[in-house]
């Protein structure tokens, strides 16, 4: 059945661009805006469903350019923790690794997808027509990771790339280019990418550049070493002349705070210089990782498994030492908070900082950390309450950041996340625009819709603007607000109204509608001539 077209009548239109709102309609037939301003009977199609939006907001669908959505929407493709909040374009494979890459005979991550009666994909294109099929709520576009790439290259974790296995990386990159990526992402705290030499990650970014691609990057270091990763991304924007993206820009730790305002003078100075170089960021004050983070990188050379077994080992002592000096010098172990486990016996661990359980099993907290990672064979999520709001603030006032999840999807009856996975957006424009005036209603919704289409590449999408994509967001700009905490994370924000995703709505009058017309978005792709 042809869907009825939707006039949105007398809003007040943000459309995404930064300039000044207006009041006016939007005219929506079939997927595409049709028309936008003052909309008389005649140029309404016949029987539209009228919206009445006096006092309301509309701006383009939230495109949250920094997720890991990629992993739960196969699983749970209503994806209710983003539409609630308004995001109509979700951007997966990020830190490095994807669901994309999952390896194929990798039966312990593959469990829970084979579990829902879904087939394997073999590689981005598989898994991208596998979103095609599940039909999600939300659109998802994806960029290949730099760990399942080198993965691919090297199945020695710790070992440098040779010259003709660091070409290899850069053919793999342009052939996920090709199949629809909108660039690479790394994740250089992490395993392997922890390893890679900077020779390497400047080939890995010219295999992206070659196809103007974006590398967006998990920064070696986001605390004592801020600024020394902050030149070492720099370094590699010059040297492969890719367009950059420093990923969820931060100074984690009291003694690092203040640091934030130098890298972003690092990344103007880059920018003088003629590179394409920014950042992006989530209003939270708390990060979200697994507390294997907090181990040295000697003891994560060879993997989780053999790291697992190190700490059953007269290493055990030494691996404890140094991930307490690491944790110290990041704001300590009162601020690593256990968001999950996966052992039932230690799920009252859940919602605690590292400190208190320590008490608990009259350990120090270290040492606590070190058992916790043993009794749940590594698999430990954390919180970790270590940043500044000034800091955050001055990277949510810099022109060119955008704003992020860095979350992910999935449902209460999994258990706890971040709450950012709920209420990033909503917390933006409730909290830092309306309460604290951080932002104007402009810029925050330019960071988040055509700010980030452009950044990653998508051309008809986060603007109003006729002709484009009808994703889009009706809001009360008097009641938007986040309600998720870190207790209590299940709670969905408050006044989104609408949301739009390629014309059909998702949320309608605040009530999920259980429609699904996201789909796969994929690069078209654009060579950029001796590049690569």
């Amino acid at each position: 059945m042809q869907q009825r077209p939707y006039l949105l009548k007398n809003g007040v239109i943000y459309d995404g661009t930064g300039s000044s709102s207006e009041q006016a309609d939007v005219l929506i037939v079939g997927a595409r805006i049709s028309q936008v301003g003052k909309i008389g009977d005649s140029d309404v199609p016949a029987r539209p469903v009228i919206i009445e939006c006096e006092g309301l907001c509309v701006s383009p669908g939230f495109i949250d350019m920094h997720s890991h959505s990629d992993s739960g929407l196969p699983l749970y493709p209503e994806a209710e923790c983003l539409i609630r909040q308004g995001i109509t374009t979700s951007i997966g494979g990020n830190c490095g690794s994807s669901a994309a890459g999952i390896p194929y005979d990798d039966e312990a991550e593959w469990k829970r997808y084979l579990e829902a009666g879904l087939e394997k994909w073999n590689g981005l294109s598989e898994f991208l027509n596998a979103i095609d099929a599940i039909q999600p709520a939300v659109n998802l576009g994806m960029l290949v990771g730099h760990g399942d790439l080198r993965r691919t290259v090297s199945p020695e974790t710790s070992l440098p790339l040779d010259c003709a296995q660091r070409a290899h990386l850069n053919l793999l990159t342009k052939e996920a280019i090709l199949q629809g990526s909108f660039g690479v992402s790394s994740g250089l705290e992490y395993v392997p990418g922890r390893f890679a030499s900077q020779d390497e990650l400047i080939e890995l970014s010219k295999g992206a550049a070659r196809f103007d691609g974006i590398h967006s990057s998990h920064i070696r270091n986001e605390g004592p070493n801020l600024l020394e990763s902050i030149g070492e991304v720099v370094r590699i924007a010059e040297d492969s002349k890719v367009r950059f993206e420093v990923s969820h820009l931060k100074a984690c730790g009291p003694r690092n705070w203040g640091k934030v305002s130098k890298a972003l003078e690092m990344l103007d100075a880059a920018r003088t210089r003629g590179f394409d170089i920014s950042c992006d960021f989530y209003p939270y004050l708390a990060s979200s990782t697994g507390l294997s983070i907090v181990l040295p990188d000697w003891a994560l050379e060879n993997g989780k498994t053999a790291a697992l077994g190190l700490l059953s080992s007269q290493k055990r002592s030494q691996i404890t030492a140094q991930s307490d000096e690491r944790t110290i010098e990041q704001g300590g172990w009162d601020k690593v908070v256990i968001t999950s486990v996966s052992t039932e016996t230690d799920a009252w661990m859940q919602g605690m900082n590292v400190s208190a359980i320590a008490e608990r099993l009259h350990l120090s907290p270290s040492d606590a950390a070190i058992e916790i990672l043993v009794r749940n064979q590594m698999d430990v999520g954390i919180a970790r309450h270590a940043m500044s709001e000034s800091d955050l603030i001055a990277v949510m006032k810099y022109p060119s950041s955008t704003v992020i999840t860095d979350g992910s999807v999935s449902v209460p009856e999994k258990g706890n996340l971040h709450p950012r996975s709920i209420g990033t957006f909503p917390r933006l424009l409730g909290t830092y625009v309306r309460e604290m005036k951080v932002l104007s209603m402009e810029e925050a919704i330019r960071k988040s819709t055509s700010l980030p289409a452009r950044k990653i590449g998508i051309s008809n999408r986060g603007v109003i603007k006729k002709g484009y994509m009808a994703d889009l967001v009706i809001f009360d700009p008097l009641k938007i607000k986040d309600m998720s905490t870190y207790e209590e994370p299940w709670q969905y924000p408050r006044g989104i109204e609408w949301v739009f995703v390629n014309g059909v709505p998702v949320i309608k009058e605040e009530i999920v509608t259980g429609n699904r017309p996201g789909t796969a978005l994929r690069n078209q792709v654009r060579t950029v001539n001796g590049l690569g």
